[in-house]
């Protein structure tokens, strides 16, 4: 999650957005993402997902050894 958590921040700095503007282009609470921000660890998967898609990403599994992506 810290890892997560440094990522959203840099790209909303990146973006020039508030908190509150991150968090309704997610559409998640502000105090989600104050939360994801800060490292919480027991942050809701699916509101993380929905985080980084505001950004434009989407979610892939990568297989560790093949490195095989499945979509």
């Amino acid at each position: 999650v810290r890892e997560a958590a440094a990522a959203v921040r840099e790209l909303r700095e990146q973006r020039g957005w508030s908190q509150l503007e991150l968090a309704s282009h997610a559409r998640v609470s502000r105090s989600f993402v104050a939360d994801l921000e800060s490292g919480k660890p027991t942050v809701e998967a699916s509101k993380l997902l929905d985080v980084f898609q505001a950004f434009g990403f989407e979610m892939a599994l990568r297989e560790r050894e093949s490195g095989e992506v499945r979509w």
